[in-house]
């Protein structure tokens, strides 16, 4: 019997490769976090560069060299990765605020890119699950999802409006009623971080 064209492409890792690794327990690199520490230089200088040393936020890196072409990423190791840039259009008429997106090394242009084996690479490169997938049913993710947002909660500015305060606790409430802790021991403090804003407009500090 032939075996179908999709399971023939699929990309197959070996057996003994041990667990795949959690996305929300990988060091990261995030454009959007790049974006917010203004770490770009003005889009009339392309040849202008930006050394970013950040032992706190970036600890699997000597430095990161930013252009507005590349990212060279300064590894501890001593390899130093060239991560190409491609700037995309936004606003009216794709003529305002452009924003950047990295290239891996596989060809796609991602916004996040997570360190593996002294690499950085995409999330498909590096067979990473998100958190919610290695939970056994709808219960444990809700249990998920309602730490989340009770972080969330907690990390509120207090000039937020009590109609999007009462929002979030109402769905909150709504997860927890049907929540059940996970039993799984893969997951630590960083699966629970915030992970989104919740359509909130106030300033992401949990980032």
């Amino acid at each position: 019997m032939a075996m179908p064209p999709q399971l023939a492409r699929a990309k197959r890792w070996p057996k003994k490769a041990g667990p795949r690794p959690i996305v929300e327990q990988l060091p990261r690199i995030d454009i959007a976090d790049l974006c917010r520490f203004r770490v770009f230089p003005d889009q009339s200088n392309w040849h202008a560069r930006h050394r970013l040393e950040m032992p706190f936020r970036y600890p699997f890196v000597k430095s990161l060299v930013i252009s507005l072409k590349i990212i060279e990423a300064n590894h501890l190791s001593g390899y130093n990765q060239i991560i190409p840039l491609r700037w995309v259009r936004t606003g009216f008429g794709g003529n305002g605020r452009p924003r950047p997106l990295m290239f891996c090394n596989c060809g796609r242009s991602v916004s996040k890119l997570y360190l593996r084996y002294a690499n950085l690479a995409c999330r498909r490169c590096t067979n990473a699950l998100y958190a919610s997938q290695i939970c056994s049913g709808r219960a444990t993710r809700s249990h998920l999802q309602a730490t989340r947002l009770t972080n969330f909660i907690r990390a509120l500015p207090p000039k937020v409006r009590h109609t999007t305060k009462a929002r979030l606790h109402a769905r909150q409430q709504a997860l927890a009623k049907q929540a059940t802790a996970s039993k799984s021991t893969r997951l630590d403090h960083r699966a629970k971080h915030i992970q989104s804003n919740y359509q909130c407009y106030a300033t992401a500090h949990w980032r």
